[in-house]
């Protein structure tokens, strides 16, 4: 006789809910095991997340509660429910991982190397006197197989915490451990999964889908609009939080954890003079960003935003520098003015360089990555490739960069023309790629690369200022050659501030021609330095775009009279 397949019970509905904001989340420190309460903040989240699914019936389908033992769990399956009968059941394997010892601490009071090792290869890392995430996974597993195993059929919530409902997220979304990171559950929000298990109690994925419906452009301007304010009155914060809402597919998006990817090389073409410093000054800088004493380092400390600084072609050995990532194609461009700046090899080389540093913070939790460069003689570069992109005059792409004026900024622009008689353009036939490659650098294809990387993740990617901003419209000319199109990619672009180096402008009208939208700045500094100065300075505003669209009142939560309430938005299905 040949074996039968294992009968699969009805299928469970399992609303997994993570519990309202304590003061340890907001601070930043772990608190695992801790049984600290929600605060008032969190308990407004959850209150939120009630309308919503109220308004989606979500709420009405269920039949019975779960909740982890922790007070912040149990309050909130208690907010959720507050008529239930019987009230939550609870469960010990649900409680949030166990950081042992490191409890009540922050990453940063951790021996040396083990934050790295946490954020990078979370799995191997057992607290001590705690457990390991594969200890938690082993009894989230358990509680659940329990829980469909005594409700077949039926809808059943289930409150909980951050790690233990992520380890659950990946299984049901059959993605690879090493995503644990780069999956996002903040507080107060609630995923569907739907599961089974068969005659030898073997627990069963088969969906996982957010438990609220779709956000559109017009369900986040709505929400926007109901805050306890005029309409508009918190100016361009307003389209940058619809936007967040959007990209994360949330009404409390968040913004957590950010990072700063400033790529260093150097460039042939600073051999013609075209900069006020010399070529060994990207190494000296180099060293800088090591020793933590460059802006951008000041900046990322001041704005709790995390730097990884990558060689990707420095003219000098930078080996025994350790905080810096070492990922050399070769010591600086070709001079442009000669032959092409880099080989085919090399651009693929340095595109994967970016590509690699975007993964690499998605798995690290970032929600923001911001792109930084380091080059002596990088903004020759980066209006040699803006005018072979657009088919801009170099009178109109060649500012000042490091501060050539008067007969050497002429001699610059004269340098670019000619980079650009030798090498065509994109109206000459030849594609965003081969522009890159002939007279873009090393750190202009790793952001480009980054910006082709950052597409297909659920990531902010923050732009900085002149030179990082003609890197990501090389990204989106490609991806607009390529099957891919450039719509994706420009959905995630936010650009920081305006520089005052002249081709910005032209570069920003380039990529909001492509987007089909209008593309603001959020800042006007009058900066010009580069290092990813303008994104670090524009981290703050994204996270306090997110928590108004997250935690603003709106006007019935507060009581409050509402004016004249603005006339529907039609869904332009953007």
């Amino acid at each position: 006789m040949s074996p039968t397949a294992p009968t699969l019970h009805p299928m469970t509905r399992i609303l997994l809910v993570r519990h309202g904001e304590t003061a340890h989340n907001a601070s930043g420190q772990c608190q695992g095991r801790l049984d600290v309460p929600m605060s008032a903040q969190g308990e407004a989240q959850v209150q939120r997340l009630r309308s919503r699914l109220v308004a989606s019936g979500a709420l009405d389908a269920l039949s019975v509660a779960y909740t982890s033992p922790l007070t912040r769990a149990v309050r909130t399956s208690e907010l959720l429910l507050p008529d239930a009968i019987p009230p939550a059941t609870v469960d010990d394997d649900l409680a949030e991982l166990s950081y042992g010892r490191w409890q009540g601490t922050t990453p940063t009071d951790w021996p040396p190397g083990a934050d790295a090792q946490w954020r990078t290869d979370p799995w191997s890392l057992e607290f001590p006197d705690g457990e390991s995430l594969a200890a938690v996974r082993t009894r989230a597993l358990r509680a659940l197989g329990r829980i469909v195993h005594q409700h077949p059929g039926e809808s059943v919530l289930v409150s909980a915490h951050g790690h233990l409902n992520r380890v659950l997220l990946l299984d049901a979304l059959g993605m690879s451990p090493l995503d644990f990171w780069s999956l996002r559950q903040p507080n107060a929000d609630a995923w569907w999964i739907t599961c089974s298990v068969d005659d030898a109690q073997t627990l069963q994925f088969h969906a996982a889908v957010r438990a609220e419906p779709p956000v559109t452009e017009t369900t986040a301007q709505r929400a926007i609009d109901g805050k306890t304010k005029p309409l508009g009155a918190l100016g361009a914060l307003e389209p940058c939080a619809i936007r967040l809402a959007l990209l994360q597919q949330t009404l409390a998006p968040r913004i957590d954890h950010a990072r700063i990817c400033v790529f260093g090389a150097d460039h042939g073409i600073a051999e013609e003079g075209v900069s006020a410093y010399p070529r060994a000054v990207t190494a000296e800088m180099m060293r800088n960003f090591a020793r933590g004493g460059a802006a951008i380092n000041v900046l990322a400390r001041t704005n709790d935003t995390d730097v990884e600084v990558i060689d990707v072609g420095v003219d000098a050995d930078l080996s025994a520098l350790s905080s810096l990532r070492h990922a050399k194609v070769r010591h600086g461009s070709r001079n442009m003015l000669r032959e092409a700046a880099l080989s085919e090899d090399e651009l693929a080389q340095a595109l994967e360089v970016g590509a690699s540093a975007v993964r690499r913070a998605v798995r690290a939790g970032m929600d923001v990555v911001g792109l930084g460069e380091m080059g002596i003689g990088n903004t020759t570069a980066a209006a040699a490739l803006l005018s072979a992109l657009t088919g801009r005059a170099p009178e109109l792409t060649v500012g000042a960069g490091t501060g050539v004026h008067g007969e050497a900024l002429t001699h610059k622009r004269d340098v670019v023309t000619r980079a650009l008689a030798l090498h065509g353009s994109r109206r000459a036939a030849q594609s965003a790629r081969e522009c890159l490659r002939r007279v873009g650098g090393l750190e202009l294809a790793a952001m480009a690369g980054a910006t082709l990387e950052a597409s297909r993740h659920p990531v902010v990617l923050l732009v900085d200022g002149f030179i990082s901003t003609v890197s990501v419209l090389a990204a989106a000319y490609m991806a607009e050659e390529s099957a891919e199109g450039s719509s994706t990619l420009l959905r995630r672009v936010f650009l920081s501030h305006r520089s005052t180096e002249v081709g910005h402008v032209i570069a920003i009208e380039a990529l909001a021609a492509l987007s089909g939208r209008a593309l603001r700045p959020l800042l006007e500094l009058d900066m010009r330095l580069g290092e990813g100065s303008g994104a670090v300075l524009t981290v703050p505003l994204l996270r306090a775009a997110a928590a108004i669209m997250s935690d603003m009142a709106t006007f019935a939560e507060a009581g409050v009279s509402a004016g004249e309430q603005a006339p529907s938005h039609e869904d332009s299905g953007r």
